[in-house]
């Protein structure tokens, strides 16, 4: 009985090797030779030529690239300065970068042209002695200022902090303190 069991699993390995094995046929005979595919590879180099060649100076070497001058851009201007100021003859003064902290400056608060907004106006620190008037944007800290200046009978000097903002080829200044200067004591004359 284990003689026929023996054999039947072999007969069924056979069987199984017959229906899922592949059918060969040799290839049909051609009369012409076959033709050499263009080979994208290489030649077969030693690695002592590969590296001779490679280390081997070009003919014309890479030039590192030359930065270009930088244009005049009208982005860079305040552009109530040079020829759009009221004083004749007056130099453009540049525009600070969008995002710079202004620390403890002094200034004095002056009228906008339109009349409705009011300007820092930068006292000399010795250093630029070029800044342009900041437009100050509205914010409770400017409405509490606006009230102290009209509040006061003088022209008010004021240490303020604050983020300097560019729009439209202005600055502008989000006032975050601001502190009102006394007045230097003068003698008698």
């Amino acid at each position: 009985m284990a003689r026929m069991a023996v054999v039947v699993v072999m007969v069924s390995l056979v069987g199984a090797g017959v229906m899922f094995g592949q059918a060969t046929q040799p290839a049909p005979a051609t009369t012409q030779p076959a033709l050499a595919a263009p080979s994208t590879r290489p030649i077969n180099r030693s690695a002592e030529d590969t590296l001779r060649q490679m280390l081997q100076p070009q003919a014309q070497a890479a030039q590192p690239l030359q930065p270009l001058p930088d244009l005049p851009n009208p982005n860079t201007y305040d552009l109530t300065s040079g020829d759009n100021a009221v004083a004749p003859g007056a130099t453009t003064q540049p525009l600070t970068t969008e995002g710079t902290v202004l620390l403890d400056r002094i200034g004095r608060l002056t009228p906008g042209a339109d009349g409705k907004t009011f300007e820092f106006t930068l006292e000399s620190d010795g250093i630029a002695l070029s800044d342009p008037p900041l437009v100050l944007a509205p914010n409770k800290r400017l409405e509490l200022l606006e009230q102290r200046v009209a509040n006061s009978y003088g022209d008010i000097k004021l240490r303020v902090s604050g983020e300097i903002m560019e729009y439209k080829g202005r600055n502008y200044l989000l006032l975050s303190r601001w502190a009102v200067l006394p007045d230097p004591v003068r003698p008698l004359q």
